[in-house]
């Protein structure tokens, strides 16, 4: 069976689905999609062993089983660590990791922005020498202009939309030219970092949720971070308890670049950030069938291209 969001309610799929799971977690007493996506699914498992959740992304976001499966050798302490996984199918299973990041800010927890991104920006760097393990869609800032001359003249543009995007080519090319001369490496970018992707560990952040990862600029993962910050403290990005939070990101960078030029340069990655928000879109829309995609999210892909430019 191709395992894919058609056939995702389907009994067959449940039925392989279980026999999966069972050998990791005992009899599988129940198992509910609690996450209801066209491009993942994601089950609770209630079983033998305890609590687990088995997640499955689209066809054209199948790669986070890989991912986790390198990021667990290098850096087990940053992620959610599997109990099981099908780099074939793109399958995960892992256990019930208590309460986000998000939940323990609402409780009242000791926990903190400035270390979630600082811990964020650690696992991008610890990625840099396995980078090519992951099979990442590189979005090298050197090379972004080309990147979004192909996209221009090989997607599905609506016409909408065709403006902004041929205003990218210059603007996120100058913005790409900016990043390249920091010299920072390529590195992982999570591409859709904030504080309901991680989990609260015992010595900082559990990231998960890496179906939309890119290898990019490690400044390009903070445009969704910081943004949902300010939304959620009601200031704009220049508030000063933003900037701050900025700069426990930033500091994890600082011996490659000045910490003055890494700030000026945010502006600049925003641009590259929403270049791979596209290119996670541009893989959902290729392989998910179109009557399970939201009539707002159709040209999504495209949208963002052209929000690159503004």
């Amino acid at each position: 069976m191709t395992w894919t969001p058609e056939v995702w309610q389907s009994e067959a799929f449940e039925r392989e689905l279980r026999e999966w799971i069972t050998p990791h977690t005992g009899a599988v007493r129940g198992l509910v999609r609690v996450k209801d996506r066209p491009w993942s699914g994601v089950w609770r498992v209630d079983a033998e062993n305890g609590t687990f959740y088995a997640k499955q992304n689209c066809p054209g976001q199948q790669q986070e089983a890989r991912i986790v499966s390198v990021l667990s050798r290098i850096a087990p302490d940053f992620i959610v660590e599997p109990v099981a996984l099908d780099e074939q199918r793109d399958l995960l299973l892992t256990a019930d990791a208590g309460r986000t990041w998000r939940e323990a800010l609402a409780d009242g927890a000791a926990v903190g922005w400035e270390t979630l991104l600082h811990d964020a920006m650690l696992l991008a760097r610890t990625s840099v020498p396995v980078l090519d393990d992951m099979g990442l869609t590189v979005l090298d800032p050197a090379g972004i202009r080309d990147h979004l001359i192909r996209a221009r003249d090989e997607w599905r543009i609506p016409d909408e939309f065709r403006a902004g995007v041929d205003a990218a080519v210059d603007v996120v090319g100058a913005a790409g030219d900016q990043i390249a001369a920091l010299g920072l490496p390529l590195a992982l970018d999570h591409n859709d970092l904030h504080d309901a992707n991680a989990f609260v560990g015992d010595h900082g952040a559990r990231f998960f949720d890496f179906g939309d990862a890119v290898a990019s600029s490690p400044l390009a993962a903070l445009r969704v971070p910081l943004a949902v910050y300010a939304n959620s403290i009601h200031a704009s990005e220049s508030d000063p308890r933003v900037l701050a939070i900025a700069d426990a990101a930033l500091e994890v960078w600082s011996d490659l670049a000045p910490m003055a030029e890494l700030r000026a340069a945010l502006t600049a990655a925003n641009r590259l950030a929403a270049v791979a928000r596209a290119e996670s879109w541009h893989r959902i829309l290729e392989s998910v069938p179109g009557e399970l995609v939201a009539d707002d999210h159709r040209g999504a892909d495209a949208e963002w291209l052209a929000e690159s430019a503004l």
